[in-house]
């Protein structure tokens, strides 16, 4: 997907919120930012979770089936809830890009030098120390 497709999504979604909800989050402050964040991490989480159900995972039954077309009806469900989080907290196509390169390019170099998912990782929080822009205070 092209960047100018994402930020069309992007002004999509938040022309959705303010037309037909009457609210931009990009505006939000204070407890209804807070409930904002709160709704939509329950909503793409529900969503994430009826994507499973598309799927036959569990490992104790023998089918492995994928219903396709529900699987990504899911998906595009879940994409509104997260550009609803990208949006309230202020991050743009542009950000969310740059940041998901930094954090694909750590990804990568983390599994080159053998990634064990404990070694790098703070003690007491269980963060990993070498993330981007974490305050780590433990």
């Amino acid at each position: 997907m092209s960047i100018d497709k994402l930020a069309e999504i992007f002004n999509l979604q938040r022309e959705l919120q303010t037309s037909s909800y009457g609210y931009d989050p990009a505006e939000m402050q204070g407890e209804e930012r807070t409930t904002f964040i709160m709704w939509n991490v329950v909503a793409l989480t529900d969503e994430l979770h009826e994507a499973l159900a598309e799927v036959g995972w569990k490992p104790w039954a023998t089918s492995r089936h994928v219903n396709e077309e529900a699987l990504k009806g899911e998906l595009v469900d879940a994409l509104h809830f997260f550009i609803n989080l990208c949006l309230v907290s202020g991050m743009d196509v542009d950000e969310l890009h740059a940041r998901y390169l930094e954090k694909r390019n750590r990804n990568a170099k983390r599994q080159a030098e053998g990634y064990d998912g404990v070694t790098g990782k703070c003690p007491i929080c269980k963060r990993a120390l070498d993330d981007v822009g974490d305050t780590h205070v433990c």
